[in-house]
């Protein structure tokens, strides 16, 4: 009889311990996933700026080619650049009072 109760506890500190080692390692799963997505999502944003840097920079130099000062004839209202692959919409939104045109950069962060 002592046997067996001696054995009842061993397995049921087995089915504990078992229990235990399971729910940490799902806490360290959900931890390594937390980590990977805030680090996937920190690429993608980065990426996305780099995208909007170089097209703004391509755009300006379609529009003035020798580098002078673009005229507002020379910029198009709207357009789409495709760098890699992504898909990159620009829009001119006027010119400012003091001169100078604001352009958007659109980019998706999931491409």
């Amino acid at each position: 009889m002592r046997t067996a109760r001696r054995e009842g506890m061993i397995m049921l500190q087995t089915l504990v311990m078992a229990i235990i080692l399971s729910m940490i390692a799902v806490m360290v799963m959900k931890w390594v996933m937390a980590r990977y997505l805030l680090a996937s999502r920190d690429y993608r944003a980065a990426a996305s700026v780099t995208h909007a840097h170089s097209i703004m920079g391509y755009t300006m130099l379609a529009w003035s080619p020798t580098g002078a000062y673009p005229t507002l004839s020379s910029i198009p209202s709207t357009g789409y650049i495709y760098p890699d692959g992504v898909t990159v919409q620009y829009s001119r939104t006027g010119i400012d009072p003091y001169g100078s045109f604001p352009v958007s950069i659109t980019t998706n962060e999931d491409q």
